[in-house]
């Protein structure tokens, strides 16, 4: 919006405008005789040099429109303000005893020395004959220069804070006036050249060496001088616990720990996977009761997430995780082969025999439809039979083999209800980059398959999934796992929503095995062979649980089934218990504890997690072993405790990105401004901050990782601000209208954090 000063700024700059139209430009002739003004009109400042053959008028305050005499005959020098639009009148009388008279002193202004480019050094001199030695003798050294002069000590430190709002200008003293020139502009975006005893274009004029001028003098960064020191901004992610070997049974260790370090990923990469589709074999086939006498029953089935950059090596860690299961569908993928050969074999023996037996059935029939009662061979019974054989061999025809399942990459909802109906242990979903699946249900066309995945998370329930015109698919067991990787930026964006209480009905919540961990430092390529012994160990391991009927889970110490439990299933011990719903109690009471919802309702379903991850543990090892170990004992319910500890520490962390969102933006945007600090100012790149600003707009326009969203970018800027690291500032706008600018200056004494 335009303001009245901006509206009264213009109307004296279109005013002042019309007025000097009546002059004339001056020419050396004008000038004769007065040395600053002729070398003035020698290095090209023509058009803002006029001749004034009347007396001025005073265009502000009291004495506004009045003639100010003994201003005719005089040389008219236009003063601009730091949009560089002409804003007042300066006469220069001829002779060395008259004054110089300003027509407006109301509005900041200089008399403009070369191009006021923003690529030139702007130096800002009071008096206007230093002004012109000062652009003669940096010009004749090369340097590009524009020099600003107010022409009256008076305004001297006035001008110089106006024209510094827009750039960084330069002044110059001596040692002897230092304390005078620094005091009244410390804060302000001033770099001032003290000299020992003469002013540089001073020494210039003799042919002196300007860098060793420079290297000489005292340059001090006023603006430094008067800001406040900053404050550390050290807000990251916060820290997240790894897991280790003692967490879990050696056999799961081994494999995963090869894999992460021939990948050179973090181990969780490579464990989050391979439990994942652990707990999906076992699925439903076998559950624990958490608690001694109550019918709450949990199956091992998981959701997890595995969260990384681009080039963090997720896919890879993922197929390595999966591979035993991988190793599954290979086997069953050549059972079916094999089947399905045996099948079409038997088919075309079936096709030829058919026919005989067809050819006999015939025969059969007629001679019982002629036999007599006295030469009677055959009766109805051998008729019915051979049409009973008749009938199982095209009945076989129809037994098609069917491929054992145990993973979908991308299959719809009706497509999976199927597969879990036919195969009834459970499904796992594997997602190579879950951003698309979560954008997927979302939509409110896809509210079935949302609930569908809500509901697979328990494991123990039934689902029906309708299909238009092709029926219903009934789920007895629907039991689901899904693990995928996702970026963080897709992942915190999903997570805004859902924190803000859009679509909050606990989905993520399900992804308790997600995690987040640090990138190794320094990781370089590595070649290295897989461990053919822990590989081929977990391979078995796989293998055996793939094949487990009832009677193999009670020979390593499950109870049986009975008439009120479906499934073999475990108990924990006397003391794993009692340890057990301490925990659970401190859990709940944590959970009441937490600061943001989504955080309460993710703690709480630790509760199926970790007897989830105790009973794994257990069966583990029980194979490992090759016996019974009885109940699940206090080894696997610590193991399980000690992974949710590092569980919670990655779910904090996660959640961190929205909850904390503004202050790791800020350390975000505090690193890149660090990194400007450490490689310094290029005061003839208008691009660069340090010397220049800049702007909210420009900021979003780098596309900075976390810093493209422009509430994200406010609110970094907020806090910067707040802890000195930045300097905000209103830029008016101009006589022609248009919103003022918001420009943030870095704070020079950043370097001392260098």
């Amino acid at each position: 919006m335009t303001t009245d000063k901006d509206n009264k700024a213009h109307a004296i700059s279109t005013g002042l405008s019309q007025f000097i139209a009546d002059f004339r430009l001056a020419t050396l002739a004008d000038v004769t005789g007065h040395g600053t003004l002729e070398s003035l009109l020698s290095n090209g400042s023509l058009n803002s040099v006029i001749y004034l053959d009347k007396d001025i008028s005073i265009f502000t305050g009291a004495l506004a429109g009045e003639k100010q005499l003994d201003t005719a005959n005089t040389i008219g020098l236009l003063k601009v303000n730091n949009q560089a639009e002409i804003v007042t009148l300066a006469s220069i009388p001829l002779d060395d005893n008259g004054r110089i008279f300003i027509s407006d002193t109301d509005i900041p202004s200089a008399f403009v020395i070369g191009s006021m480019s923003r690529d030139s050094k702007w130096i800002v001199i009071a008096d206007l004959a230093e002004a012109v030695r000062c652009y003669n003798a940096y010009c004749k050294i090369g340097i590009d220069i524009t020099v600003l002069t107010c022409l009256v000590p008076s305004l001297f430190n006035r001008t110089v804070k106006h024209f510094a709002e827009v750039q960084q200008v330069t002044i110059m003293t001596t040692s002897q006036h230092k304390a005078k020139v620094i005091t009244p502009l410390k804060g302000v975006n001033v770099e001032a050249i003290i000299c020992e005893h003469t002013l540089i274009y001073d020494a210039l004029e003799f042919n002196a060496d300007y860098d060793d001028l420079i290297a000489d003098a005292e340059v001090i960064d006023l603006q430094a001088l008067g800001k406040p020191k900053p404050k550390p901004i050290s807000q990251t992610l916060p820290p997240v616990k790894t897991l280790t070997s003692d967490m879990m049974p050696k056999l799961l260790w081994d494999y995963a720990s090869n894999s992460a370090e021939r990948l050179s990923v973090p181990i969780e990469y490579v464990l989050m996977p391979l439990m994942v589709s652990l707990g999906s074999l076992i699925g439903s086939k076998l559950s624990i009761y958490p608690k001694m006498y109550d019918n709450w029953e949990v199956v091992p089935n998981f959701y997890g997430a595995i969260i990384g950059n681009p080039s963090s090596k997720k896919s890879p860690s993922l197929s390595d995780g999966l591979k035993p299961l991988s190793h599954l569908v290979a086997l069953a993928k050549e059972k079916y082969d094999e089947d399905k050969l045996e099948h079409d074999t038997q088919k075309e023996l079936n096709k030829h025999m058919t026919k005989a037996a067809e050819k006999q059935l015939s025969d059969l029939a007629k001679k019982l439809a002629t036999q007599t009662d006295d030469d009677a061979e055959i009766n109805q019974d051998d008729l019915k039979a051979k049409a009973q054989e008749l009938a199982e061999s095209k009945q076989s025809d129809e037994l098609i083999p069917e491929i054992k399942r145990y993973v979908t990459d991308d299959g719809t909802i009706e497509s999976i209800g199927e597969l879990e109906s036919k195969h009834k242990n459970g499904m796992l979903v594997k997602r190579d980059e879950l951003t698309g699946w979560l954008a997927s249900l979302e939509s409110e066309s896809n509210q079935q398959a949302r609930s569908f995945y809500l509901e697979g998370f328990n494991g123990l329930g039934s689902f029906q999934v309708d299909r238009i015109g092709r029926g219903s698919v009934f789920i007895d067991t629907h039991c689901l796992s899904v693990i995928g990787g996702i970026q963080p930026d897709k992942l915190e964006y999903y997570l805004s929503k859902t924190m803000k209480g859009l679509g909050n009905d606990g989905l993520i919540q399900r992804f308790q095995l997600m995690v987040y961990p640090d990138p190794l430092p320094n990781s370089k390529e590595r070649d290295l062979p897989p461990d053919k012994q822990s590989r081929d160990a977990i391979y078995s391991l796989f293998e055996t649980i793939d094949s487990m009927q009832l009677g193999d889970f009670m020979r390593y110490g499950a109870n049986p089934i009975d008439d009120y439990h479906k499934r073999p299933y475990y108990r924990f011990t006397d003391e794993a218990f009692q340890v057990f719903m301490n925990w659970y109690d401190e859990l709940k009471l944590r959970a009441g504890d937490a600061e943001h919802s989504i955080i309460a309702e993710h703690l709480i379903k630790y509760a199926k997690t970790v007897p989830s991850l105790a009973l794994v543990f257990h069966l583990v090892d029980c194979i490992e072993h090759g016996t019974s170990l009885g109940a699940v004992n206090l080894n696997a319910l610590n193991a399980a405790l000690a992974w949710c500890e590092v569980l919670e520490s990655h779910m904090i962390r996660i959640y961190s990105t929205v909850t904390d969102s503004a202050n790791i933006k800020a350390s975000y945007l505090a690193d890149k401004i660090m990194k400007m600090v450490k490689k310094g100012a290029d005061k003839t790149d208008t691009t660069d901050w340090i010397g220049h600003g800049f702007t909210a707009r420009q900021l979003i326009r780098k596309g900075w990782k976390g810093l493209t969203d422009a509430d994200d970018v406010l609110n970094a800027l907020e806090i910067l601000v707040e802890n000195d690291w930045l300097s905000w500032q209103e830029i008016p706008s101009t006589g022609q209208g248009g919103r003022p600018t918001e420009r943030y200056w870095i704070n020079p004494k950043l370097k001392a954090f260098i």
